[in-house]
């Protein structure tokens, strides 16, 4: 029997890869509110099945209701080749290819996870595509949401990184500081 379970484990783990990402996030200018470690974790299989699990470690938990993250893909300047079409990447469940989002709940232990697809009719031509977070809101108990800069916004409706803005209830935002994130990096690479 041992024999069995032991290549069971080989074969399961001969079929499906992990990367891990750990980012830390800190306010330059003391607010803690915002410092918290972020887990991006995905989880691949030889059948194109793809599953990204993401979970935040807030300083202040007791004080956090939910982080809204929202990825995109990221164009021409991490791709190799002279290729010149559009990577479509897998499609998510609820999304499709490209963008989704995703949030992480106070209840769920700031813990969650999507699934993907590499479908064979939306061949692409590409074989690795670069995941970004391109907005990174954090929601408190008492209803204020923070606005994290962690890459460009041209129409400036939201900041730019390294800036953290503040809206209050009524929808009014002030700058309250910068943090650590530089544009793009928090991020995550998949390949086919």
């Amino acid at each position: 029997m041992r024999p069995l379970y032991i290549f069971l484990l080989i074969f399961i783990t001969s079929c499906t890869s992990i990367d891990s990402n750990l980012y830390q996030i800190e306010s330059v200018d003391g607010t803690d509110i915002i410092t918290t470690r972020i887990s991006i974790d995905v989880e691949k299989n030889r059948n194109g099945n793809v599953s990204i699990t993401i979970q935040a470690f807030p300083k202040k938990m007791d004080y956090i209701k939910n982080y809204n993250l929202v990825f995109d893909l990221k164009f021409r300047e991490d791709y190799e080749g002279d290729f010149l079409g559009v990577c479509v990447g897998p499609s998510w469940e609820n999304f499709g290819p490209g963008e989704f989002s995703i949030n992480l709940n106070n209840n769920n232990n700031f813990k969650n996870s999507i699934d993907g697809k590499f479908l064979k009719d939306n061949d692409d031509g590409c074989d690795k595509y670069h995941y970004y977070v391109r907005f990174f809101e954090l929601e408190t108990i008492d209803g204020a949401v923070y606005l994290m800069g962690v890459a460009t916004d041209y129409a400036e409706e939201y900041p730019d990184a390294p800036y953290v803005w503040k809206q209050n209830k009524n929808n009014e935002l002030e700058i309250i500081g910068t943090s650590n994130i530089e544009k793009y990096s928090l991020n995550f690479e998949l390949s086919k």
